[in-house]
């Protein structure tokens, strides 16, 4: 790792300093989702049981530096082709994590510290980006206008009340995509977000996949809310390996550290392996008018990296060894799809 020495003192690093830098010039400093699944309760005999103690913890937007040892090892198993690899990843110190919204202990006080088997959600690659960079009559709603600096939409709604706006796109291929995620923020009051719909091939309720927030998400008019949300991934606690709902049944958004329930229900028709075809919102608000701001709107393809160990435990920064299994190969997935 190379960096400027006009930036660091002599026996110091700033971690902090050196992701921001190096994200100038390298992807490997970017940020990270950092997750933590629920954690469920024992019976008095040690075993564990389907009570769910605490709620997973999902906090978007973690600073890391990432040292791939080996990225991709393509390993035939009984059970099929899994994707394996191994890396080291570099975040800055605990107290400055602890610093950020949404590890800050005052207002959340789940997480402790990065443990053993914890997940740092990291995007390989984008498979479709529902555009924000400019103005389009591809996003439509009744009483709502829209407009583009070139990176976010606008949504201005002049109604009273509930309202919902649609982006709608020709067949467009999202098989490999696992993560849906976008960020959002609005103008004034804050509107609260109702819930969020992406329907796939077909028109119609039964062909849409819906998450809902729990009743009190509001759009913050601050800094942006990330949501970085399941596409398509088990989920604990789920009705069986034939249910729709096996693939996704909820999540989690985090909003200045408290936590949101979101429940996601697919339609009796819905097939994630359809094309995708329209993202809908709906927020209701008192005031006149809502604006809501909208960037970022992104189908990924992501890894999990889970944590292995604590290679490093330094003041000024922390080093994990990682590994890495991504299932099947996207070919294999495609062919018995």
């Amino acid at each position: 790792m190379t960096y400027n020495s006009a930036g660091v003192k002599p026996g110091h690093l700033n971690m902090g300093r050196v992701i921001r830098s190096l994200s100038h010039v390298t992807d490997q400093s970017r940020k990270m989702t950092y997750h933590r699944p629920p954690i469920f309760g024992k019976d008095d005999y040690g075993v564990e049981t389907t009570t769910q103690s605490t709620s997973e913890i999902i906090l978007p937007d973690l600073p890391v530096l990432m040292r791939p040892a080996l990225t991709k090892s393509y390993r035939l198993e009984r059970a099929g082709a899994n994707i394996i690899g191994a890396a080291m990843v570099y975040t800055e110190n605990l107290k400055t994590i602890k610093g950020v919204a949404n590890f800050d202990q005052d207002n959340n006080t789940d997480f402790n510290e990065i443990e053993g088997w914890d997940r740092f959600i990291d995007v390989d690659r984008s498979i479709f980006k529902i555009p924000t960079d400019v103005s389009s009559s591809a996003w439509t709603g009744t009483d709502w206008t829209f407009d583009s600096d070139g990176e976010k939409i606008t949504s201005t709604h002049s109604g009273t009340g509930v309202g919902s706006f649609t982006y709608t796109a020709t067949g467009t291929n999202t098989l490999e995509a696992d993560r849906i995620t976008f960020k959002v923020k609005a103008v004034g009051s804050e509107p609260r977000l109702v819930n969020f719909q992406l329907n796939h091939g077909t028109a119609g309720a039964a062909y849409t996949l819906t998450y809902t927030p729990s009743s009190s998400l509001t759009i913050p008019s601050g800094a942006w809310l990330t949501l970085d949300l399941p596409f398509k991934m088990g989920v604990e606690g789920t009705t069986g390996p034939d249910s729709r709902t096996d693939n996704v049944s909820g999540s989690s958004v985090y909003k200045v550290g408290t936590r949101y329930s979101i429940d996601v229900v697919a339609g009796a028709s819905f097939d994630f392996e359809s094309d995708f075809r329209t993202f809908t919102m709906t927020t209701s608000g008192a005031e006149a008018t809502q604006v809501i701001y909208i960037k970022g709107l992104d189908y990924n393809k992501t890894i999990s990296w889970h944590v292995h160990s604590l290679r490093e435990y330094h003041s000024d920064y922390m080093v994990f060894n990682c590994v890495r299994v991504k299932g099947k190969r996207d070919s294999r997935r495609r062919s018995y799809a």
